[in-house]
């Protein structure tokens, strides 16, 4: 009888825990997956390269989205060796739940945060924009202002913690990518050596175009002018190398700058400068490498954005007279001459 009785106390008490165990199991699943409401907006945590799960229930705690460690510590036991927490930043939608929270931490979907390099910038212009980046992490490799034209403008998207020379490095390997694909593609009677002449040419055409569709037009001048031997005389050169040798800033070329011989001038030296003057975009370089065929030799702003063309000098300098008066006129780093609409005519004349 006393045996008996011990059983069912025993029995009893296995019952008891065995109830309060799956009372304690339902109310931990429920308190896991019910929308938080003690945040009302989205929040951004970031997890620390290599954090524990005491750090990650400390983040969670400093946040207001956990106070229980129970809870915490059932929750790291549900999810078990598939939870995996990957560094960075994360946005938590308002009205998550503490499970899916740990599922946005292990799923490493991080924050992508975005940076625009400009088509047309020189290298040193880009270092100064990466530099000013806030979420970038690191110094810049200084070196990498010693060569132009290594980097391809375009937007590119990073997570937190990614490093500045990171980025640069990836801006290289796109614009190899990009430039190794188009050579690949070619007109083989195209007056290139290499693919580095292929982008010096396309550094001209950036600095040029102001339209996309004019950039294998502009570049069929190029290569019409080189086949002919003829210098390029592209203002942009004459502007690059005096800011580049002599640090000034030129905001009007003038008669005299055009005569000051250094590598990139193309109006006192043959064939291309010696080194881009500026990084130039994909449609540049497509455009370098697949340029349209024309006759054309010459062309000059028509200070609406695009530019007239002419095939011989006689067509070029009326295309001149009807565009500018007396003096020449103001540069940026993308177009080689803009004017004024008061030093136009109504209507552009005919050439004869």
């Amino acid at each position: 009888m006393i045996l008996y009785k011990v059983f069912v106390k025993i029995i009893c008490t296995f019952l008891f825990i065995f109830i309060l165990s799956v009372i304690l199991i339902l109310f931990l699943n429920k308190e896991i997956h019910k929308p938080l409401d003690n945040f009302e907006d989205d929040i951004v945590l970031e997890v620390k390269k290599g954090a524990n799960s005491e750090q990650i229930f400390q983040l969670l705690k400093k946040y207001n989205l956990v106070h229980s460690r129970l809870k915490y510590s059932y929750l790291v036991y549900v999810r078990g060796s598939e939870y995996i927490p990957k560094y960075g930043q994360y946005l938590i939608p308002k009205n998550s739940s503490l499970y899916s929270i740990f599922d946005i931490f292990n799923s490493g979907e991080t924050i992508e945060y975005k940076i625009t390099i400009p088509e047309g910038l020189t290298t040193r212009k880009i270092l100064e924009i990466v530099s000013r980046d806030e979420i970038l992490k690191g110094l810049v490799n200084q070196n990498y202002e010693e060569n132009e034209g290594d980097f391809l403008p375009e937007t590119y998207f990073f997570s937190y913690g990614y490093t500045r020379n990171s980025l640069l490095e990836r801006m290289k390997k796109e614009l190899i990518n990009v430039i190794d694909y188009e050579w690949n593609k070619r007109d083989n009677s195209l007056p290139y050596k290499s693919k580095y002449e292929a982008l010096v040419l396309a550094s001209l055409i950036e600095s040029e175009a102001s339209l996309d569709q004019e950039r294998k037009l502009i570049a069929s001048v190029f290569v019409n002018r080189l086949r002919k031997k003829m210098r390029l005389q592209s203002d942009p050169t004459v502007k690059y190398g005096i800011e580049k040798l002599h640090k000034l800033k030129i905001k009007t070329i003038k008669k005299s700058h055009l005569k000051i011989d250094h590598p990139w001038n193309t109006y006192t030296r043959n064939g291309l400068p010696i080194t881009p003057i500026c990084n130039p975009g994909k449609k540049s370089i497509i455009a370098a490498l697949n340029p349209v065929n024309s006759d054309y030799l010459y062309f000059v702003a028509d200070k609406k954005g695009g530019h007239f063309f002419a095939k011989t000098l006689k067509e070029h300098n009326k295309n001149i007279n009807y565009t500018k008066k007396k003096t020449l006129s103001k540069l940026n780093d993308n177009s080689s001459i803009f004017f004024s609409d008061n030093d136009l005519p109504l209507s552009k004349p005919k050439n004869k």
